[in-house]
């Protein structure tokens, strides 16, 4: 190991199929190939554990849950105590070690704990702020100073939409100076079709999604319902919805399905490690999420040509052009997405329009991610240190 050489410490709470973690374990196991060492700090559960424990240097702890409450209220001290212990004895290994937190949970905690741990470089991914227009007043400002706070004492933040950097700008000192636009990128060789391949007459709508309450599937299955009551009925026999992923609203899924008639109709199932096989399946992908960062199943789905319906916020905007590759709808209103997805079943001529368009997407390759954040850390490497 050379001497100047930086080590990354990256820090998540809960290690399950999501965009924030993909982009962890992608770049853990990417950076060592620009001469830059790794681990990863983060809790024990979640469906990508035994991905994770591949890597030579994974660090597990029981005591880093998610969840915050009064109830784990002694897990938050313990984790907290535990994290700066650790990262201690990194930093007598690794004199040059980078913390870099993803999530907001992990974001708070693991910067303060490299903050007492004096780790001086601390890095912040933001895949969407901790507050948003669907919190209380009091939710939102608890989020919102926690953050200003933590802000102060963080080296850099990576945005992966310009969104967030905006918001960023316009809540936190500095801000636009320490921070950079690097997208969270996919795995481009497993989803990307040059061209999409001709189905059956099925119409498959599909999405990918944390059953929680931000990702809001009830809206998803409103609209959805609102298709199936207004298609002739040879169009109600070609569609299906199929939803890939798992959470805590699951069996209250399950009961609006059964008292809605729709069991039939729809597949949930479950987490999935193959879903560029099930894309490929599908016509049309759809998102009801009420926040987000800029989720990564949408850039996924544009690889696989699927034309995107999706409430219009945060970053999809980024992503998505209204009426050419996708919709993009007011966040809540259900029936608007119902009647778009009513639109691409009646209209084959229009789906395939929006499905050929011509995206660029060359920045959410795992490559280009990799070797902008290499580029960040050589930087913040060579740069003097904070006091």
């Amino acid at each position: 190991m050379k001497k100047n050489q930086p080590h990354i410490l990256y820090v998540l709470t809960k290690l399950e199929l999501g965009g924030a973690q993909k982009v962890c374990l992608t770049l853990l196991k990417g950076i060592t190939n620009h001469n830059i060492t790794s681990s990863l700090l983060s809790g024990t559960e979640g469906p990508l554990v035994e991905q994770a424990k591949k890597h030579d240097s994974v660090f597990l702890l029981k005591s880093l849950k998610r969840e915050v409450g009064i109830k784990t209220i002694f897990y938050e001290f313990l984790a907290f105590i535990q994290m700066i212990t650790h990262m201690r004895k990194l930093k007598k290994n690794h004199p040059n070690v980078i913390v870099h937190t993803h999530s907001t949970k992990a974001g708070l905690m693991g910067r303060w704990a490299a903050f007492f741990a004096r780790i001086k470089k601390r890095v912040h991914t933001v895949h969407g702020f901790g507050f948003h227009d669907h919190q209380s007043r009091i939710g939102w400002y608890a989020n919102m100073i926690l953050e200003y706070i933590t802000s102060l004492i963080t080296t850099h933040y990576v945005c992966v939409s310009r969104c967030d950097q905006n918001i960023g700008n316009t809540y936190f000192p500095w801000f636009s100076k320490k921070s950079s636009v690097i997208r969270a990128a996919v795995d481009w060789n497993r989803f990307y079709q040059p061209a999409k391949q001709t189905k059956s007459d099925k119409i498959i709508f599909g999405t990918v999604s944390c059953l929680k309450p931000q990702k809001n599937i009830i809206d998803l299955l409103k609209a959805y319902k609102y298709v199936c009551d207004n298609l002739s009925q040879d169009n109600q026999n070609r569609i299906h919805l199929q939803i890939i992923g798992d959470g805590i609203q699951r069996p209250l899924i399950e009961s609006w399905l059964a008292k809605n008639n729709l069991l039939n109709k729809v597949d949930l199932l479950g987490w999935q490690h193959n879903v560029d096989q099930w894309m490929r399946s599908w016509d049309l992908f759809v998102m009801s999420s009420l926040w987000e960062g800029l989720p990564c199943a949408i850039v996924e789905a544009r690889l696989n040509n699927l034309p995107v319906i999706a409430y219009n916020i945060a970053g999809i905007p980024e992503i998505i052009a209204d009426k050419k590759n996708g919709f993009l709808v007011p966040a809540g209103n259900w029936k608007l997405l119902g009647n778009r997805m009513k639109n691409l079943v009646e209209n084959h001529t229009l789906l395939q329009t929006l499905s050929f368009y011509n995206d660029h997407l060359e920045d959410f390759q795992n490559s280009t991610m990799i070797k902008k954040h290499s580029e960040l850390y050589s930087r913040m490497n060579t740069a003097p240190r904070n006091k």
